[in-house]
């Protein structure tokens, strides 16, 4: 699990600095697996509402990354991918104007 969580952190930095404010309210979680087999769940405000109550969650499923990719350059991928398909949904975007 810390070998993935890594992974996700490493991730988490390459994300352009100037979305960090839009961030700041925002936690990334990890999590070892999903029931409905996701890669990882938006739950939040979003940016436009950032700061209000609870803080924006990111989850991302350990086990779903790790049975849909057979190498670890596919992983880390898949974890970039994911992450900012997730942050997509945190600015707003719906699922079919999302790249991934």
């Amino acid at each position: 699990m810390k070998e993935f969580e890594e992974l996700v952190e490493k991730a988490i930095d390459s994300i352009p600095k100037e979305f960090e404010p839009y961030l700041e309210n925002t936690v990334f979680i990890v999590e070892e697996s999903s029931p409905q087999g996701l890669m990882g769940l938006y739950h939040g405000a979003g940016a436009l509402h950032a700061g209000e109550w609870l803080p924006d969650r990111i989850t991302l499923y350990k086990r779903s990354h790790e049975r849909a990719t057979t190498t670890m350059k596919e992983l880390i991928e898949e974890i970039r991918r994911t992450i900012l398909h997730e942050v997509g949904h945190h600015f707003g975007m719906d699922e079919d104007d999302l790249p991934y």
